[in-house]
């Protein structure tokens, strides 16, 4: 039965590894590479939990090369090179595999800035047969290659490697050193000239996203705004769009955003994914305007049919429902209603709305067993108001656990402690599954109330 049990392991390791580093290489052919960097990490963890199982020798020279390349491209380059000078030193493998564990080293020594033997590893796998079979990992080392020269002001090595990728990468790998180099002067040109001939490329979604990080807005609404007005297909018009208003929102200027969010809903109105996702960013910004239950309510109506599908706009909807669940539940103790404020500050990120549910609930319910808490809970919102909510709390309920805290005594095991723990627990399961129950009801028929829980 070990036996049977440790194959299953090794088995379910590896798969796991080999599934992980496929979703790895899929996304860096799009250019996601943020995404294909979680998807190396994840090969590299399956395939050390395989490395660290007894007897897994038949196993051991994949799981290296696994580790090593996942370790390599997911930012963790010392991990890499024990794992691939192993698996190198030890393991004689396919001349691909050695191609790639050759190449993964490569990418750590120029990350290490050891640009030197970067050079010399890629220029010796350009060369080699396994690269020159395969088409993609020939791609790569020459990408490399360039940006190596490229970084190192070898215009003329540059210019050559530059014509061998054609002319559908060539202007890309331009793009991504200007890009590295936070060269934005030259980025923009060169974005302008591919979007006048509507050439959307993998490479486009980083050099946009690294803009906007930078601060560079204006830099990729005119890019889009250029895109617009090509041949590029209206659906990667409308997702670039999107672009630009989250440039807008990262640097703050929401009005901008909400400007650019709604002409893409209006002139492609068509395009259901990409008005969503607008409809979407719209809703959640008219809901971090919004300071009480009834517009918000109001709004989670008109919004829902639009923009649900979105991931965001989805866990909104759940926790404003969850909000209002608790909110207008009918529950003397105050556990609901003290629930529903920890539910708009850590889940609506509301403030506001937690210290009016806390108030509240000290205001309606004042002999109810959450009352303290709730005081106590306020005045850690609202600073300005502290004094005057402490005071309160040790005129009324000066024998509980929040005021010997208040007090600077411990309250470890307190009796009311516990008890009020055990209130929320139970609230909080009661809660759950009528949020369940009404987000189904939602999601089956359309808009529909949010019925308090019993």
């Amino acid at each position: 039965m070990i036996v049977i049990g440790s194959s299953c392991a090794y088995y379910n390791g590896m798969y796991n590894a080999r599934q992980a580093m496929r979703r790895a290489e899929s996304l860096h052919l799009v250019g996601r590479e943020d995404s294909a960097m979680v998807q190396y990490a994840r090969a590299a963890e399956a395939a050390e939990s395989v490395l660290r199982m007894r007897n897994a020798v038949d196993w051991r020279g994949e799981a290296l090369l696994l580790a090593g390349r996942g370790h390599a491209f997911g930012g963790d380059c010392t991990m890499a090179g024990e794992r691939l000078t192993e698996f190198l030193d030890a393991h004689a493998g396919a001349s691909i595999d050695r191609a790639r564990a050759g190449f993964a080293l490569a990418v750590c020594d120029a990350q290490m800035q050891d640009v030197a033997r970067a050079a010399l590893r890629l220029a010796a796998l350009d060369t080699s047969v396994a690269v020159l079979e395969n088409a993609a990992l020939l791609r790569d080392v020459r990408r490399q290659r360039v940006r190596l020269a490229l970084s190192t002001g070898n215009a003329e090595l540059a210019e050559v490697l530059l014509a061998s990728l054609g002319e559908r990468d060539a202007p890309w790998e331009r793009i991504s050193a200007a890009v590295a180099r936070a060269d934005w002067p030259r980025t923009e040109p060169l974005l302008m000239a591919r979007a006048a001939q509507g050439d959307v490329h993998p490479s486009l979604d980083h050099a946009l996203d690294a803009a906007a990080r930078a601060g560079e807005a204006a830099l990729v609404d005119r890019v889009v705004h250029a895109y617009d007005a090509s041949s590029a297909p209206r659906s990667e018009r409308a997702r670039l769009a999107l672009f630009a208003g989250d440039a807008y929102m990262q640097r703050g200027d929401s009005g901008i955003a909400r400007a650019m969010y709604t002409r893409l809903v209006e002139r492609l109105s068509s395009d259901t994914v990409h008005v969503r996702d607008a409809q979407a960013r719209i809703a959640q910004m008219d809901f971090a305007a919004i300071d009480s239950a009834a517009p918000m309510r109001a709004l989670l109506e008109t919004s829902r049919p639009i923009a649900r599908g979105n991931a965001g706009f989805d866990r909104l909807e759940g926790a404003v429902a969850l909000y209002l669940l608790l909110l207008e539940a009918n529950d003397p103790s105050g556990a609901a209603m003290f629930l529903a404020g920890e539910v708009a500050r850590d889940s609506l990120r509301r403030d506001r709305l937690a210290y009016d549910a806390w108030r509240t609930l000290a205001q309606r319910w004042p002999d109810a067993p959450l009352a303290a808490r709730a005081l106590y809970s306020a005045s850690l919102i609202v600073p300005d108001s502290a004094p005057s909510l402490h005071a309160e709390l040790l005129a009324r309920y000066g024998t509980s656990s929040m005021a010997s805290l208040l007090r600077g005594q411990g309250v470890n095991d307190a009796a009311d402690l516990r008890a009020t723990d055990a209130l929320l627990e139970g609230r909080l399961v009661i809660a759950t599954r009528a949020l369940a129950d009404t987000l189904r009801v939602w999601r089956a028929a359309g808009p529909t109330g949010v019925t308090a829980p019993p």
